[in-house]
């Protein structure tokens, strides 16, 4: 930065007077102080105080900031009580999900404690993962189920594309659902059958690879 006026390089920063001079001629090149306005008998009348030192409008500055957080805080932690007051049990309010709610995105607030295990479950299992991609997540009835439900139809299908029985208690251990939602479930794969027989051979090759002619 130089002066604007004999071009010197040489610039003091006066933070008494909040501004920046040209230690060479004298001319003020720049203000630095911040202006603020104080309550008077704490009613609606403000007063201007005048130009105070640097110092003096960052601490106020800062004040502020940090009232704002405060205040910012307590309103994320009601709204959070209000969630948390709504939850079913073995269910609990993700933040990071509440907190992009907020921010006006969507987000899927409650989340299942066995959520965390399932879809370590999900990515291990190469078969599972590839049924929920492009059977599940491709039928927009299918696609429209919680982490859990998504999981059980995909251990579901898994069954049926392997030729295997379906042990309903089993599955309902594994993901965390009633048997009663597993029975549920089984209903609406065999409702949605027209179009998962179209996605199974697809998931067959992708998984066990092309079937030899002679078979």
């Amino acid at each position: 930065m130089r002066c604007t006026y004999c071009g010197s390089q040489d610039l003091l920063h006066d933070y008494i007077h909040g501004c920046v001079v040209c230690s060479n001629c004298g001319t003020v090149n720049d203000y630095i102080f911040i202006e603020h306005f104080t309550p008077i008998k704490d009613d609606e009348i403000f007063k201007f105080r005048g130009l105070p030192t640097i110092r003096e409008g960052f601490e106020k500055k800062m004040a502020r900031g940090r009232l704002q957080q405060l205040a910012k805080a307590s309103r994320d932690v009601r709204i959070y009580e209000s969630f948390a007051k709504k939850r079913r049990r073995d269910v609990y309010v993700d933040w990071d999900a509440l907190q992009k709610r907020l921010q006006g995105g969507k987000s899927r607030v409650y989340r299942h404690v066995a959520e965390d295990a399932i879809r370590r479950k999900v990515d291990t299992d190469r078969f599972i993962k590839i049924i929920i991609e492009r059977i599940i997540d491709a039928d927009p009835v299918l696609s429209s189920r919680t982490l859990r439900g998504k999981a059980a139809l995909a251990i579901i299908l898994k069954h049926l594309i392997l030729d295997n029985d379906i042990d309903m208690n089993r599955i309902a251990m594994e993901t965390s659902l009633s048997r009663m939602h597993i029975k549920r479930l089984l209903t609406l794969v065999k409702t949605r059958m027209r179009f998962i027989n179209r996605r199974i051979a697809e998931v067959r090759s992708a998984v066990l690879g092309p079937i030899p002619i002679s078979q």
